[in-house]
């Protein structure tokens, strides 16, 4: 099991450590642009509790990279929020580490998405190839992140 920096302390504590471990950019352009990134994969951690099959965590890690660079008032919203605060804040406790099932299910989600996406560019589309080759690299890095960089929790 991953061991965490955030082990054994209460939950306001832990939010607290995660809070100083990260310092936003004091450039106002980039503030705006990490607020509204965070902002939409918010938006798709929240589809991602009302569909099946549609991953959570791995949005709320990107939102919550994103707050990290742009506020903190809004990544404590984030590490607080009741629908997801939870699950995002035992994401930390855990080191940066998921489950392997969690790791099984987001490669599969990134397969499937990719596969179907590069089949109806190829099917439905003139696109001589591009568009199929951009899909299939970023699938290929998201897969290598999520395979081999991000710990597992045994």
């Amino acid at each position: 099991m991953a061991e965490g920096f955030l082990d054994d302390i209460s939950p306001d504590a832990a939010i607290e450590n995660v809070l100083q471990a990260h310092k936003p950019t004091a450039n106002p352009i980039a503030k705006i642009i990490w607020v509204c990134l965070g902002s939409v994969f918010v938006v798709f951690a929240y589809i991602g509790t009302l569909l099946p099959g549609w991953p959570t965590v791995s949005w709320l890690v990107l939102s919550a990279f994103c707050f990290a660079r742009s506020s903190k008032t809004m990544f404590k919203w984030l590490l607080t929020n009741p629908v997801f605060g939870k699950a995002l804040l035992n994401y930390y406790q855990n080191g940066k580490a998921l489950p392997f099932h969690s790791k099984v299910l987001i490669i599969g989600m990134i397969s499937i998405v990719s596969a179907s996406s590069i089949w109806f560019l190829f099917t439905k589309t003139t696109d001589p190839g591009y568009g199929q080759g951009t899909i299939a690299l970023v699938a290929v890095i998201g897969v290598w992140f999520v395979g081999w960089k991000v710990p597992t929790i045994e």
